[in-house]
């Protein structure tokens, strides 16, 4: 996995880990400095008791429930929280990654209200040195809030995107999506990929890495493209019912079969 490039499609093979140590904030320093082969060697070594990883999921919504359903309870300890009323217990267990789930809410001037995004991955990753990788779909100006909040060097060290591709209420779809986009520097990114690979039940078969600022003007554009074309075929139902003649549906179909 170290050899993953931007914009590279790769095959995660079902390589399985077991017994993995304590992923301390000391070895999540080293993987965002691209040390993840010195901190899989620590793993490895047998004697004594072996601890889980620490892995924090924040949201109560379907994908925070998948990222709970995703790990191999024999390597890895999961903690659980609502939202910010919850981030100061979480903080005190000190996980090695937190999987940032919670939606960012639309306001009625189409602004976000990123606020407690911002603050709770700012909260983790200065209370506790946890890595955060979000879930939660954000656009390119909470991107920049971020890096306003935290610097651009701890942005680049300790946060990466991987959005939902597809429909983020199925939780089939989350844990076993047809492609993976996953953002951040080209030096994190393997290695939180591994982490996840080595313990968890994601099954994606594909993998599109990028700069964080690639996936989300990624995600934004098949967001915008699937309204469009939803859009365009209400239009068409309208259409065709307006004037008979003919199965919308049937009509869809024969479009969605076309080549391209």
């Amino acid at each position: 996995m170290s050899d993953i490039s931007e914009g590279e499609m790769v095959e995660l093979p079902g390589e399985e880990i077991t017994g993995m140590e304590t992923l301390t904030e000391v070895q999540a320093n080293m993987i965002a400095e691209g040390q993840g082969e010195e901190v899989s060697g620590q793993m490895d070594k047998k004697g004594g008791e072996q601890q889980k990883i620490r892995i924090g999921v924040i949201g109560d919504n379907a994908v925070a429930q998948a990222m709970q359903l995703a790990f191999d309870v024999k390597s890895v300890e999961t903690m659980h929280v609502s939202g910010l009323e919850g981030i100061d217990d979480l903080i005190d267990w000190k996980p090695g990654i937190t999987f940032l789930c919670t939606p960012v809410p639309l306001l009625k001037n189409d602004s976000v209200d990123d606020a407690e995004l911002i603050n709770m991955t700012n909260k983790l990753i200065r209370g506790c040195g946890s890595g955060v990788c979000i879930k939660s779909s954000i656009n390119i100006e909470t991107i920049e809030r971020l890096i306003k909040a935290l610097s651009y060097e701890i942005m680049v060290k300790k946060v990466t995107y991987n959005p939902v591709m597809g429909d983020d209420t199925d939780i089939g779809n989350i844990l076993s999506p047809e492609v993976e986009y996953f953002g951040g520097d080209p030096a994190v990114i393997p290695e939180h990929m591994k982490i996840i690979q080595h313990t968890s039940v994601f099954s994606a078969q594909q993998v599109i890495t990028g700069s964080i600022f690639e996936v989300a003007y990624a995600k934004l554009a098949v967001a915008g493209f699937k309204a469009v074309k939803q859009t365009y075929f209400n239009q068409l139902h309208d259409a065709i019912m307006d004037t008979g003649g003919a199965n919308p549906s049937i009509v869809r179909r024969m479009i969605e079969k076309a080549p391209d």
